[in-house]
């Protein structure tokens, strides 16, 4: 009796171990919460001032446009041109998020960039409202166009 309920035993033993080592599954992060946690990133990066880190969200064959800007700009390459020159304008530069729109691969940002800036040997304070619309494929940025209203450029 005792050798036919050895093998029973370990059936048992081994169905349990198993159970108890299966992991739940990950839910799957939908594409607008990724879209969402790579802008995130984005200004985290702008605010840190993260060239490295920027750069590396671009697509190779991201189209960059900004009315700051004259043409088009493309890729890591240009990404890095673009914030290398923001950056170097402007080395206190805050980028306060006021308002996102998220549509799975599209995402719309109104933000702020606040800092100071040159002007005849002395720093001035600027306040600059901006909108830029992301283009997201495979959690990278595939686009980006960002816009600025001049009125709204304020010297204190």
């Amino acid at each position: 009796m005792t050798i036919t309920l050895r093998p029973i035993l370990f059936i048992i033993l081994a169905t349990a171990i198993a159970a108890c080592n299966n992991q739940p599954e990950k839910p799957d992060v939908s594409q607008t919460e990724q879209s969402k946690q790579l802008i995130d990133e984005h200004f985290r990066y702008l605010n840190d001032h993260d060239l490295k880190s920027l750069i590396g969200q671009y697509a190779d064959k991201a189209k960059i446009t900004t009315s700051d800007w004259d043409g088009e700009s493309y890729g890591p390459p240009g990404a890095d041109q673009i914030f290398h020159q923001l950056f170097y304008v402007s080395s206190d530069a805050k980028y306060l998020v006021d308002n996102m729109i998220n549509n799975d691969s599209t995402v719309v940002v109104e933000y702020d960039v606040v800092g100071l800036k040159e002007k005849a040997n002395s720093p001035i304070r600027y306040d600059l409202h901006n909108c830029s619309i992301f283009k997201i494929k495979n959690n990278k940025i595939i686009a980006e166009a960002t816009y600025s209203n001049s009125r709204l450029y304020h010297n204190r």
